[in-house]
Order: structure tokens, then C-alpha cells, then sequence
């Protein structure tokens, strides 16, 4: 009887402590950024990092001047990882950005966040290719 208890437990045990698996992801050490723009050159990005998984990217804005930026999913080398997904980046906001860099490039790929704001000012941050959400 009491072996027929304890499997019982160690069952339901091992049943609840199976739903309770936690995201990890493999590249989420923030990184720091801090980009300038210019009316003539409105363009800028983070520096590039490998990702591993299908998370999204992750950017916090903690400093800017310029009101807001326009921030996007990229590759290291420009192109465009985000299938039009754009996001308006302000002061102290959290974006989660949506990509398709592992989809259509495989882990290990090089990615880097792009962004754009046609004023004279900076913004700065911190960023990872991977998230944990």
C-alpha cells in the first residue's frame, strides 16, 4: 500500500511539474546601443548578434530626443527580417519585435535591429536577438 502511494505522488508530480516548463532562450544578455540621426541620414542600427531561436527580438529605448524612432527587425547586413512589421520606439517603451531571421536563415544567423527618424537628435538603448517571452 504504501509503494502504490508514493508512485501515486511521484506521478503527479512529475505530471504538474511538466506544464510548468520555462522559455529559455539562448542569446538574451542585453546589449547596448546608441544610434544618431540626421534629417540628410535618418538611418542607423544596433550592432549584430547571432540568434538562436524563433523568439522575438528584444529593445528597451531608454534615452532619446527625437520624440520617437521607427525600429524593425533586420539582418546584419540590412535586409530586412520583419515582413513589414515596424514599431514607433519612445522613451522607457519595451518592444517585442516580430521576425522571420531563423525561419529563413537558420540559428546562428547574424541580426541586428534597424531603425530610422527623420530629425536631428539620438536615441539610445539596450537590445537582444532573442527574447524570453
Amino acid at each position: 500500500m504504501k509503494k502504490k502511494i508514493i508512485t501515486v505522488l511521484l506521478a503527479s508530480m512529475i505530471t504538474i511539474s511538466g506544464g510548468m516548463a520555462i522559455a529559455h532562450a539562448d542569446n538574451h544578455g542585453d546589449t547596448n546601443w546608441s544610434n544618431q540621426y540626421r534629417v540628410w541620414s535618418p538611418n542607423d542600427h544596433t550592432p549584430a548578434r547571432r540568434k538562436t531561436n524563433k523568439t522575438a527580438y528584444y529593445n528597451k529605448t531608454t534615452a532619446t530626443n527625437v520624440g520617437y524612432h521607427t525600429i524593425w527587425a533586420a539582418l546584419y547586413d540590412g535586409r530586412d527580417a520583419s515582413s513589414g512589421h515596424s514599431y514607433k520606439s519612445y522613451k522607457g517603451d519595451v518592444n517585442y519585435l516580430w521576425n522571420n531571421a531563423v525561419e529563413k536563415h537558420g540559428k546562428g544567423v547574424s541580426v541586428r535591429i534597424n531603425s530610422k527618424s527623420w530629425n536631428n537628435g539620438y536615441a539610445r538603448g539596450a537590445w537582444s536577438p532573442d527574447s524570453v517571452r
